[in-house]
């Protein structure tokens, strides 16, 4: 007995007691490290560097050149990167990829900074979607938009947020590089106190080294060495989600045009609200736009004979159309989008009722649209342009097409709303950046003053406007270079940079 425990247990050595049975651990193996390409590594780098000018050039201040060549530069790199990781482009893409260069060229023709911030935002988000349907082989824009710019602008980036942190940790880890840095940091820790103990003990031996040491201490301590630091600890999330949005779209074998199915269920599990309910609740806003047209007919119709109603005058007449048309637009278009998302009975299967609520509260908004328009030439050819003037009236007529495109869906169901809607915005968006809305203005202001129908040029108005105005005022002879040098640098787009586009350029050559 004792012979076969021994054999089964075996025994400690020296001592009559049985050594239990350990079973052989199996060794954990080194967990293994991802790969990374030569190319993952150079765009790393690259997004960072890129991620540095973004926050320095686009945010902290107003460029030109600078803005569309760094986004040049991206899109390019999106490309080689692209092609490296053998993604092909289909017609679609290449489209794309023609249009948002086409737009990189607005921050150099242009000085108005609202144009830019718009056109950064279109970027932004354009090369994000670009990105993504480059990754996903899209050949068209897809049915359900929302949620591929979703998924491009807010997912993707965002699932791969890290590697570009890991790409720099797997590099780093193990190799000589850290190890010197290593040392490196430590010789500089330990050699601060005995320079500064040296600098202070010279600085009061001679005056010309205090005034060498001074300078440099003033120059590292300045204002401006701090924002070059502010600006990098902003570039780092920027950087990490321009690489996770490059990385995820191009590694994730999941990546793929958005599945028709999956969003018709989401869409469906969003519709709650009974049919009856959204006739009941939609039909005493149709009868009070009936009302109100039929109470106020002699009021809107007045603008389309080009005479005013009693009592009031034209600003009075053409703010007042605007204000309500802005609020009606608005509260008509969150009803549209809840009838057709959220009615139990909606999309293909939409019945003729609500697809009549939809025409008509559609139609009563044109026509709000199209009278507020009317009020609004008005309004111009008695007091000029105005930026603010220019801008509604570019949205009023796109809110208008957009309910146009409404209105043909009701009877054609199949049609590419979101296709057609990215068509319109895009060619409005281009006529907007590329019109340069203030030499416009100022082009018309002047020509309107000097034919006597204003009665006076609001040349106060053209000095606060950026270079585009000024631009065309001093061509025209209306404003003065003295005059223009006093306001100019006090103004955001006249800072340090802002004279790196066409426009400032031309303004700076003309006010030496």
């Amino acid at each position: 007995m004792d012979n076969n425990n021994n054999n089964i247990y075996g025994q400690y050595p020296g001592t009559p007691y049985p050594m239990p049975y350990a079973p052989p651990q199996p060794v954990a193996k080194p967990k293994e490290k991802p790969e990374y390409s030569k190319a993952e590594l150079v765009l790393s780098a690259f997004v960072f560097i890129a991620a540095f000018f973004f926050v320095r050039f686009v945010i902290f201040h107003a460029t030109g050149f600078i803005t569309t060549g760094l986004f040049i530069a991206v899109i390019t790199a999106a490309i080689i990167y692209m092609k490296k990781r053998e993604c092909s482009f289909s017609g679609y893409n290449k489209l794309l990829t023609v249009v948002f260069y086409l737009f990189t060229a607005v921050f150099s023709i242009t000085a108005n900074n609202f144009i830019k911030t718009l056109d950064v935002l279109f970027l932004f988000c354009g090369i994000a979607y670009l990105v993504y349907s480059v990754g996903a082989d899209n050949k068209g824009v897809e049915r359900y938009l929302p949620f591929a710019l979703t998924k491009a602008v807010f997912g993707h980036p965002f699932t791969g947020f890290t590697k570009q942190t890991d790409i720099a940790q797997d590099s780093l880890s193990d190799s000589k590089t850290a190890t010197n840095i290593k040392y490196i940091v430590i010789g500089l820790l330990i050699t601060i106190p005995l320079t500064l103990v040296v600098a202070g003990l010279l600085m009061s031996a001679d005056d010309g080294v205090e005034k060498m040491l001074t300078g440099v201490v003033n120059r590292i301590f300045s204002e401006e060495i701090w924002n070059v630091f502010i600006q990098l600890a902003l570039a780092l999330p920027f950087s990490l989600y321009l690489f996770g949005m490059f990385y995820t779209n191009t590694h994730r074998k999941d990546i793929k045009e958005l599945d028709p199915n999956v969003c018709k269920f989401k869409i469906y599990n969003m519709r709650f609200v009974s049919n009856l309910v959204v006739y009941t609740a939609v039909t005493p806003i149709c009868i009070l736009y009936v009302l109100f047209f039929i109470s106020q007919a002699n009021y809107f119709l007045s603008a389309f004979s080009g005479s005013l109603p009693e009592g009031y005058s034209y600003a009075d007449y053409a703010r007042r159309g605007f204000f309500e048309l802005f609020v009606v637009a608005l509260i008509n278009l969150g009803v549209l989008c809840f009838m057709s998302l959220h009615s139990k009975k909606a999309g293909k299967e939409k019945p003729f009722a609500l697809k009549f609520y939809s025409i008509v509260i559609s139609v009563f908004t044109i026509i709000l649209i199209a009278t507020a328009m009317s009020k609004m030439v008005m309004y111009i050819n008695a007091y000029g342009l105005t930026v603010l003037r220019v801008y509604t009236s570019w949205f009023m007529v796109l809110l208008a097409l957009v309910f146009v495109m409404v209105i043909i869906k009701q009877f054609r169901y199949d049609m590419k709303f979101a296709k057609h809607l990215c068509v319109i915005f895009t060619l409005m968006f281009g006529l907007l950046c590329f019109s340069r809305p203030e030499a416009i203005i100022a082009k018309y202001n002047i020509e309107m003053y000097r034919s006597g129908q204003l009665e006076e040029l609001d040349t106060d108005a053209i000095l606060h406007m950026s270079d585009d105005g000024l631009l065309v005022a001093l061509e025209e002879d209306e404003v003065t270079a003295n005059e223009v040098n006093e306001v100019k640098y006090r103004l955001y787009q006249r800072d340090s940079y802002g004279k790196y586009n066409i426009s400032a350029m031309i303004v700076d050559s003309m006010t030496e």
